[in-house]
């Protein structure tokens, strides 16, 4: 089969709201993957009040990083659900604004789901890191999260294996519906224990796929809850 036109079919994004800090370096991040000019890139700027619009604009010339701004907030799941309405890609995957990914992470979960069509999610290991904007090469934290490989629902029940950056197929929309958006957190854990009980196939790749910042002021943090 011709795997060059599926290999295409990738849209990454992000909702940004008080980014500044990080987006430089995100953005960086972004033309270093390894299959960047494969990859259709969306940043939803949820009425942020920072100025990370200025920082963005410098890489508006690839013709493949889509900025667009909106004049309120509305939380979390709902950006989330608005974005993958906005983006075309077969393949979808979130990149948080204060997360970082080494050069590989695209592709390797893109490899993933390309060469096996029965999976439907796909995910990494994630390292832990409590300092803002820790790059890879630059990397001290030693810290996993704790991720099995599993597509067990009970297992998902216990722990979100997927975590904050894997890469899904767009049809587990049209089975399974959207991110709740009733919920503060968790909406993603939700929908793949959601899919994962109507049928859906999660595999576990044996690679890193990302930094997550441990934010203490992110929206998952136990003092936003």
């Amino acid at each position: 089969c011709d795997m060059s036109s599926k290999y295409s079919s990738v849209s990454c994004y992000c909702p940004l709201y008080k980014g500044q800090l990080f987006i430089e370096g995100y953005m960086e991040d972004l033309l270093q993957q390894t299959i960047f000019e494969e990859v259709d890139f969306f940043i939803l700027d949820c009425a942020s009040p920072e100025n990370e619009v200025d920082i963005i604009q410098r890489y508006l010339h690839y013709d493949n990083i889509t900025y667009q701004r909106i004049n309120e907030d509305p939380g979390i799941y709902p950006s989330w659900n608005l974005c993958v309405k906005e983006t075309e890609g077969q393949l979808i995957t979130n990149w948080n604004v204060d997360d970082r990914k080494p050069p590989w992470s695209l592709e390797v979960m893109r490899d993933c789901l390309t060469l096996n069509p029965n999976v439907d999610i796909c995910y990494g290991n994630t390292i832990v890191s409590t300092e803002p904007n820790e790059t890879w090469l630059g990397l001290k934290s030693k810290l996993l999260y704790p991720c099995n490989e599993t597509d067990h629902w009970k297992d998902l029940l216990q722990n979100n294996n997927p975590h904050c950056m894997p890469m899904w197929r767009r049809s587990i929309h049209d089975r399974f519906g959207y991110f709740n958006e009733e919920y503060k957190t968790a909406s993603d854990a939700e929908m793949w224990l959601r899919a994962a009980k109507k049928g859906a196939k999660l595999q576990k790749i044996n690679d890193t796929v990302g930094i997550y910042y441990k934010n203490p002021d992110g929206i998952s943090s136990p003092k936003n809850k």
